[in-house]
């Protein structure tokens, strides 16, 4: 899996997101060391560097993760701009973009990069669609044991409940398909149905897009309007949602030719 990058948007707002996000990164430069890590942390100081960084050098190589601060004090936290880019950023065939707060079994990582390899999917969701999440309550002493456990899966077994999963937290793709299909849509700011957008796109443009039917495992953390329905441009997002919803090829084509994020990444 060399020929794969996953990028990480973040802005690291509580200790439980401190651990979450340490988690999932040292567990993919250890399961997966010939693949690149880009992590964009976009916020008012640089929290990664401080206080993640140092941790991860102790235990594992990095010489394949990639380090990017952006200084923002704006509140809101527009992920569909970062993750767009960093997709231009990666310099790989298979890109992944990555939420901080998950981690998945090794197989659905390989299984989900060779369907994109193989040419036959553009867009691969890593987890199944129903009640495949395991969402795992994560205090500091969990943490501390799965790290040093070589992150063995089954320690998370006894402290989570299942839930439904549906599209969001992590997508392989296809780099040259992605951005042939709009990236993400910057019009969709902070938190709510950016997910639901792009799942819908992507399928409605003709794209392939596929599934691993397998678990996810979802390590919980405190909200804050970045991650939740108080968000302040949730009704502007759940509004547009709406209207690309009932949108069909042509005019959603149409609709993203013309959008200034798209003329302006396109130069």
């Amino acid at each position: 899996m060399n020929d794969l990058t996953y990028i990480i948007p973040t802005r690291i707002e509580s200790n439980d997101r401190l651990r979450n996000i340490t988690t999932s990164v040292s567990y993919l430069l250890k399961k997966f060391p010939e693949a690149k890590v880009i992590v964009k942390e976009v916020d008012k100081e640089p929290i990664f560097s401080q206080y993640v960084l140092p941790t991860i050098e102790t235990a594992l190589d990095t010489k394949n993760l990639h380090y990017i601060f952006e200084k923002n004090a704006d509140d809101l936290f527009h992920k569909t701009r970062i993750l767009n880019d960093l997709i231009l950023e990666a310099d790989t065939e298979v890109v992944v973009s990555h939420d901080v707060d998950v981690v998945y079994p090794v197989e659905s990582h390989i299984t989900a990069y060779n369907m994109i390899k193989s040419g036959k999917f553009d867009v691969v969701y890593p987890y199944g669609c129903g009640v495949y999440q395991y969402q795992v309550v994560y205090p500091e002493k969990l943490y501390e044991m799965f790290l040093n456990s070589n992150f063995d899966l089954r320690l998370l077994l006894g402290n989570c409940a299942t839930q439904a999963s549906t599209i969001g937290w992590t997508q392989f793709y296809n780099k040259k398909k992605v951005v042939e299909g709009f990236m993400w849509n910057e019009n969709f700011i902070s938190w709510g149905a950016e997910d639901c957008e792009f799942y819908y796109r992507f399928n409605e443009l003709g794209y392939n897009v596929g599934r691993v039917d397998s678990w996810i495992f979802h390590l919980e953390h405190s909200r804050t309007h970045n991650s939740h329905y108080h968000n302040p441009k949730f009704m502007e997002n759940d509004n547009l949602w709406n209207w690309i919803r009932n949108q069909n090829k042509e005019t959603l084509i149409d609709y993203y030719k013309n959008q200034p994020y798209v003329k302006r990444r396109k130069k």
